[in-house]
């Protein structure tokens, strides 16, 4: 070898041959613009999570709309009761006295009798549409929470003849409680012990209300003959709308669910952070003060 001989070395850049199965990367996507393959995924799951938050802003709107306009139905239905049907049955009851009184002596007896049936029928009637008015009537809660569920579960348990147990703790925090979150759990409890009335056949209920750092919890059970998974999920029936309507709105849910050892638990739970005062609220002036 002539070792004055010189070596000339080729500075090209040298080529590789691609791997099988791997793109090369487009020559203004090298260096530090190239992006990573993730990230369009990245991109799309973000956007996907920013408008579950919208949908589930806008179904809360919508509950709490839902809630507000049977709030109001309740009361406009109270207010016509109370000052039309319940003006009609004053006046029919006086009539009805006034013929009772008048009535000669010598009357035969089937047609005093068929008076007395009347004005009885009449005050049965009249009691039953005093019952709807107060139970269509928003509750103040003037006293405590539990005290106006322990008030309206007494008269439950004296008009159907269902015994009910009733728990409670005495935590201030229930009566601390804005007016939207008591008012959603007592029409919770209202309609799911009015379905224990209408269908469930049961011997005894139970309402219970629990609390923690979290949130308040209602528990209405009954050991009646409970409800089949396909009546809980149609829409219209036993009032399951409405009540998680008005949990939804707070931010809150409703389950429906078999009780043990038989019957039918309906458990809402709202969370303390949720409620927003003034959702539910509607002023009416209050109709039985005489």
């Amino acid at each position: 070898m002539n070792p004055s001989a010189t070596i000339t070395l080729d500075e090209s850049p040298i080529r590789r041959a691609p791997l099988r199965g791997v793109p090369s990367p487009a020559p203004e996507c090298s260096g530090a613009s190239f992006a990573s393959p993730y990230s369009a995924l990245i991109d799309a799951k973000l956007k996907g999570d920013r408008q579950i938050q919208r949908l589930a802003a806008r179904v809360q709107e919508l509950a709490a709309l839902l809630a507000v306009t049977e709030e109001r139905a309740r009361q406009a239905l109270a207010q016509d009761l109370h000052d039309a049907s319940g003006a009609a049955l004053t006046v029919a009851n006086i009539a009805l006295a006034r013929a009772e009184h008048w009535l000669p002596a010598d009357v035969p007896a089937a047609l005093g009798d068929a008076l007395h049936q009347a004005r009885a029928a009449l005050a049965d009637v009249c009691e039953t549409s005093h019952r709807i008015v107060e139970g269509l009537q928003t509750p103040t809660f003037d006293g405590s929470f539990a005290g106006t569920l322990a008030d309206w579960i007494a008269g439950f348990g004296a008009r159907t003849t269902i015994p009910v147990d009733f728990s409670c703790p005495a935590d201030a925090r229930l009566d601390r409680m804005s007016h939207d979150m008591s008012l959603a759990l007592f029409r919770v409890m209202q309609e799911a012990l009015g379905n224990v009335a209408r269908h469930a056949h049961a011997a005894r209920a139970h309402v219970s209300v629990t609390l923690d750092g979290h949130g308040v919890t209602l528990l209405v059970e009954d050991d009646g003959v409970g409800i089949s998974a396909a009546a809980r999920r149609k829409t219209g029936r036993f009032g399951l709308s409405g009540m998680r309507a008005r949990c939804e709105a707070l931010g809150g849910t409703l389950r429906v669910a078999a009780a043990k050892p038989a019957g039918t638990g309906v458990r809402a739970r709202l969370p303390w952070a949720a409620a927003r005062p003034g959702l539910f609220a509607i002023s009416m002036p209050h109709m039985f003060s005489a």
